[in-house]
């Protein structure tokens, strides 16, 4: 940064619907509003104030970062209080901050990577998308056409401090992908919401969309945001995953079976849309058993080959897509995990073979967002560690989602993509 301060600062939050919200403010008004906060109307996000009684308030949760995409904005990560200085019943800020303390009691620390899929995609008015390239896994110029935005948005994230791994195509149609190094949970949601905002941003600049809609195209692979994750020691030295002989450690194991125990229910978190579910179909690399396996990609837990290194050992949750709220998402694959390790489950055998062909002796994801809620209301750990309040307003408003979908459009089923989806997702994030 060349010393000047940019003209304006961003206030940034996330819904536990996945919804980014942003308001931009004169960067002079920072010491005013450091401890005071920024008022908005709480009514118009959706479900979080009545109209009769809708003030709430933006609050930053640390210093702007002045280095960001645009050199005329810097920008802060927020939190939503009420007007009498307690976070909001729906922040998920506060959610995620409660398992972390629940982990650190136990004595464990919660290390996470990401992969974040997207498209970049073509609008082609009322005929629909199109995907921007026709370059597939690995693709180089001229089939790769998103390698500069992201090569942009990876050096961005890296001068912010949000620090990326790697970016490549990926196996579709005009998908990409931007590795998220891995770090302490919070910090990989926050990369999470900054990164989907500076690939938007930039995409636009060439013209294109970046959308984080799991499944644009119903004969291409879909986009996930695959989660590695280890539980360490509380100075961050060892790595709890790692067992002997370059094996699993039990802790592993618990925190592996925790995850498979509550998994239908943690599907309507992760996968948190209709259209993620038609994504989790067989065939396209993305999971629909409830099972794990070593480096088997058609399992929903991956275990991944480290090479020997313990200090990665690890497993990798691949049912999660881009569209999900960050924080949650993140705060209740934890809780999920942490129940399996409190109660010392067990996991199934791994699994070897190709789910795709062979779905024996494994139990189903929910094939539909309907019935991933159901299952969220039936589980009674995830319920009480995330809050039951949050839980019956995200279960309230997702089968609204579901129910509206279902009138518009009868519900074709997995194999179509259909306008709703293309009109409710293409932009969220």
């Amino acid at each position: 940064m060349d010393g000047r301060i940019p003209e304006f600062l961003r206030l940034l939050f996330t819904t536990p619907l996945g919804e980014t919200k942003a308001v931009e403010i004169a960067s002079d008004r920072l010491g005013e509003i450091s401890n005071s906060g920024v008022c908005f109307d709480g009514s118009s996000v959706k479900g979080y104030a009545k109209v009769n009684n809708s003030d709430l308030v933006l609050k930053l949760r640390g210093e702007p970062i002045y280095e960001t995409w645009d050199k005329d904005m810097a920008l802060a990560l927020c939190r939503v209080y009420d007007t009498d200085d307690i976070p909001h019943r729906l922040d998920t800020i506060t959610v995620l901050e409660r398992v972390i303390s629940n982990a650190r009691e136990m004595g464990f620390r919660f290390m996470v990577g990401g992969e974040l899929e997207f498209f970049l995609v073509r609008e082609l008015g009322k005929s629909g998308i199109i995907p921007a390239d026709s370059g597939g896994y690995y693709a180089a110029p001229p089939s790769d056409r998103g390698l500069s935005i992201r090569r942009d948005v990876s050096m961005t994230l890296r001068r912010m401090g949000l620090h990326t791994t790697v970016h490549h195509h990926e196996v579709a149609r005009g998908q990409h992908e931007i590795g998220l190094k891995f770090c302490d949970v919070m910090e990989l949601a926050d990369a999470i919401l900054v990164a989907r905002a500076s690939i938007a941003e930039r995409a636009i600049r060439d013209g294109l969309i970046a959308t984080f809609m799991p499944k644009p195209f119903a004969k291409e692979n879909g986009s996930g945001l695959h989660i590695h994750q280890s539980l360490w020691d509380l100075k961050g030295e060892n790595n709890l995953f790692s067992g002997e002989d370059g094996a699993l450690s039990k802790t592993a194991e618990h925190f592996a079976a925790g995850l498979l125990r509550h998994a239908s229910g943690l599907a309507a978190l992760v996968a948190p849309t209709v259209n993620s579910y038609k994504r989790l179909r067989p065939g396209f690399e993305a999971p629909t058993q409830i099972a794990w396996g070593p480096m088997n990609r058609t399992t929903m837990i991956r275990i991944p080959h480290y090479m020997g290194n313990h200090k990665n050992a690890r497993i990798e949750l691949r049912c999660p897509d881009s569209s999900c709220s960050p924080h949650l998402a993140l705060a209740a694959i934890l809780a999920a995990g942490l129940d399996g390790v409190e109660n010392e489950l067990e996991p199934p055998s791994p699994r070897d073979d190709d789910l795709f062909e062979s779905q024996e002796g494994a139990r189903q994801l929910p094939p539909s967002l309907s019935i991933a809620i159901s299952e969220l209301e039936s589980d009674s750990v995830l319920r009480e560690v995330l809050g039951e309040e949050l839980i019956e307003w995200i279960t309230r408003m997702r089968l609204n989602e579901w129910r509206d979908y279902v009138s518009v459009t009868g519900d074709p089923g997995p194999m179509q993509v259909t306008s709703w989806e293309i009109d409710r997702y293409l932009l969220a994030m």
